[in-house]
C-alpha cells in the first residue's frame, strides 16, 4: 500500500494574474488536487480575480466526491469552468487519486509531469495510470516551468527526497511570481508496525517501543514544521500581494484613480478570502492589520473625512408639528423650510435660533421653496408667491400659464427666478424688474431639448446644475450643455454613476453632492476634479443639503444636523 505526500507552490498575485493550488483529502484512499491560474486579457478589466478564483476552487472541491474515473475528472473540469468570462484566460488542471490510480485532466497553460526510473516524462493534460512507489509527479502552470526551467525541475524531482521544500524557495527568489502554482506529489510506501507473535525479550520490547516513540516524535516534528512553513508562506504571499497593490495605489492615484479604486477593492476581497480559510489566530490578527492598512490607504488616497454630525435642532421643536424635506438658505444666515402639510414657510436663524412663520393660502399648495438675497419664494401649481418673513405675509408674483405642466423646483440667481418643469423638461426664466418680474422665457438655448425627467435637484449659480436620479450631475451654460466629467471621482460601482444622489449645493469654487446611497457628501471643483468626501452613516437618510460659512447642514429625519468642512 502506498501513500502520497504533497507540497504546494503558489506565487504572489499581480494586477492581471492570480494563481492557487489546493489539495483535498476526500477519504483514506482518495485525494483531489487542483492547480488554477487566472489572467485578465485586458489590464483594466474590472474583474476581481481573487473572488472568481475562490469560487472556481469551491466548485471544483464540491465535485470531488463525485469523481470515479478519468471521464468524470474531465466532466468536473468542464462544469467547473462553465462559461468563463470573455475577459478572462483560465488554466486549470485537476488530478484524482484513488488507491494508487491517477486520473488527470486540464485546460489552458498547465501541464503534468512524472519522474520515474531516472526519467522525467510529460503526461500532457489528459492522462491516467497506476502510480508506483518512488514516483514523483507535478501538476503545474506553464509559468512555473518557464521561471524555474525544465532542467532544474527534473534535477530536483529525480534526486531530492523532498522536492517541494527545494522548489518553493527557488520560486520565491524570483522578482515576479504571478501565475506560478503547482502541486508536487511523492509516492512513498506506507509505514506499518507489525507485531511478532513470539514473546520477545524484555529489552527488545523496550528498544522497539523507544524506536517507535522516536519515530512518532520525528514524524510529528516534521509535520508540524511543514505546516508552520506552509502557514507562514501563505500569509507572506498575501502580505506581499497587498503591499505591492498599496504601493501602486499610492503612485497611480492621480493619473488613474479608477485603477486605484480597483486595486483597493481587490486587496480587500483578497484579505477577506484569506480570513475565511482555517488559519491560526496570529495570522488572523496579522490579516486584520492588513485590512486596516487598506482602509487607511483608501482614506488617504480618496481624501475620506469620517466627519462627526451634531443635531442643531428638531424641526418639531422649532415650530409645532413642523415637517419638511426641503431646506434652503436665504443668504442672510437663515435656513428656510417648507411645511406642505400645514401650509406654512418657517425660517430659522442659525445664530440665535430665532424663527419666523408665514402661513400660506390653502390655494397655493406649494411644492418647493427657493430663496436668495434675503427673499423667499414658494412654488405651486398656480404660480410663485413671495413670502415676507418680517411681515409674515405672502403675495403672488408670478402667475402660472398654459405652458406649466409639472413645476417642481424653484431657484433664484441675480434677482431672477428659474422654474424647472419636470414633465416639459424645461427651465423657465423670469427676469427681475425690481419689485416685479418679466414674462416667462425658455432658458434652454434654441434647439436644445434634453430629457430632464429624472432631475431631482437644480442649482443656479450663473450656470445651471442638474442632479439626476440616474446618478449624473449635468452642467448647462447659457442654455446649452457643457462637457462635464468628474475626474478622479471614487465611484462605488463599475457604472461610474452616483449612488442615489438627492441634493447638491454650489459655491463660487466647488460643488457639494449629497450621495445618499453611499452615505457621503462629495466635493468636486467646478470643472469636475474630485477634491474630498465627508462620510457619516446619517447622510444615508438625509434629504437636503446647505453649506454656509464653512459649515455643512443636512436635513435628516426632520432634524437639522451640522458637520464641519
Amino acid at each position: 500500500m502506498a501513500k502520497i505526500e504533497t507540497a504546494k507552490i503558489v506565487g504572489s498575485a499581480s494586477l492581471t494574474t492570480w494563481s492557487q493550488a489546493q489539495t483535498v483529502v476526500l477519504d483514506e484512499s482518495r485525494q483531489l488536487m487542483i492547480v488554477l491560474e487566472l489572467t485578465k486579457k485586458a489590464e483594466f478589466t474590472l474583474l476581481d480575480l481573487a473572488t472568481i478564483g475562490a469560487e472556481i476552487l469551491a466548485e471544483a472541491v464540491n465535485m470531488g466526491n463525485s469523481l470515479t474515473d478519468q471521464a468524470s475528472v474531465k466532466k468536473a473540469v468542464e462544469e467547473t469552468l462553465g462559461e468563463a468570462d470573455p475577459g478572462l484566460k483560465v488554466g486549470l488542471v485537476m488530478a484524482w487519486v484513488e488507491e494508487g490510480r491517477l486520473a488527470v485532466y486540464g485546460v489552458g497553460e498547465v501541464g503534468v509531469y512524472l519522474a520515474r526510473g531516472g526519467q522525467l516524462a510529460s503526461l500532457g493534460v489528459f492522462a491516467k495510470g497506476e502510480l508506483k512507489i518512488g514516483d514523483v509527479f507535478i501538476l503545474t502552470t506553464n509559468r512555473l516551468v518557464s521561471e524555474i526551467g525544465m532542467e532544474q525541475i527534473k534535477e530536483v524531482l529525480l534526486k531530492q527526497d523532498n522536492p517541494g521544500e527545494i522548489l518553493a524557495p527557488l520560486v520565491h527568489t524570483k522578482e515576479e511570481t504571478s501565475g506560478i502554482a503547482g502541486i508536487i506529489g511523492v509516492v512513498r510506501p506506507e509505514i506499518k508496525i507489525k507485531l511478532r507473535r513470539e514473546y520477545p525479550r524484555k529489552i527488545n520490547l523496550w528498544v522497539g517501543a523507544g524506536l517507535l516513540l522516536l519515530l512518532i516524535v520525528m514524524i510529528g516534528v516534521g509535520m508540524v514544521r511543514r505546516v508552520r512553513v506552509n502557514e507562514e508562506r501563505g500569509y507572506l504571499d498575501l502580505e506581499n500581494s497587498i503591499k505591492a497593490k498599496m504601493s501602486e495605489v499610492q503612485s497611480d492615484r492621480e493619473l488613474n484613480p479608477e485603477l486605484a479604486r480597483q486595486l483597493l477593492t481587490q486587496s480587500q476581497r483578497e484579505v477577506e478570502t484569506y480570513l475565511k480559510t482555517e488559519i491560526k489566530e496570529k495570522y488572523r490578527l496579522k490579516a486584520m492589520g492588513l485590512m486596516r492598512s487598506i482602509k487607511t490607504t483608501d482614506e488617504q488616497v480618496f481624501k475620506i473625512n469620517n466627519t462627526q454630525v451634531t443635531t442643531v435642532l428638531e424641526l418639531s421643536v422649532l415650530a409645532e408639528g413642523l415637517t419638511s424635506t426641503n431646506m434652503r438658505s436665504d443668504g442672510k444666515g437663515n435656513l428656510i423650510f417648507l411645511d406642505g402639510n400645514q401650509a406654512q414657510i418657517v425660517s430659522m436663524n442659525l445664530v440665535d435660533r430665532s424663527k419666523a412663520v408665514v402661513a400660506l393660502d390653502d390655494k397655493d399648495k406649494l411644492v418647493w421653496v427657493g430663496s436668495g438675497d434675503g427673499k423667499v419664494f414658494g412654488l405651486g401649481s398656480t404660480g410663485v408667491v413671495e413670502a415676507d418673513l418680517k411681515k409674515k405675509e405672502t403675495k403672488q408674483v408670478i402667475e402660472a400659464d398654459e405652458f406649466w405642466k409639472d413645476p417642481v423646483i424653484i431657484e433664484t440667481f441675480a434677482g431672477n427666478i428659474y422654474v424647472f418643469d419636470k414633465v416639459q423638461s424645461e427651465i423657465w426664466k423670469y427676469p427681475t424688474l425690481g419689485e416685479t418680474f418679466g414674462g416667462r422665457r425658455r432658458w434652454l438655448a434654441a434647439g436644445i431639448t434634453p430629457d430632464l425627467s429624472n432631475v431631482v435637484d437644480m442649482k443656479v449659480a450663473g450656470d445651471v446644475w442638474l442632479l439626476t436620479s440616474t446618478g449624473k450631475l449635468l452642467r448647462y451654460s447659457r442654455g446649452a450643455p457643457v462637457a462635464f466629467n468628474m475626474e478622479g471621482f471614487p465611484y462605488q460601482g463599475e457604472d461610474k454613476i452616483l449612488a442615489d444622489p438627492v441634493a447638491t449645493y454650489v459655491t463660487d469654487s466647488v460643488v457639494y453632492i449629497l450621495e445618499r446611497g453611499a452615505g457621503r457628501i462629495v466635493v468636486v471643483g467646478l470643472e469636475g476634479k474630485y477634491q474630498t468626501q465627508y462620510v457619516n452613516s446619517e447622510f444615508a437618510r438625509a434629504s437636503d443639503l446647505v453649506v454656509l460659512d464653512g459649515r455643512g447642514y443636512v436635513l435628516v429625519d426632520n432634524a437639522v444636523k451640522e458637520f464641519g468642512l
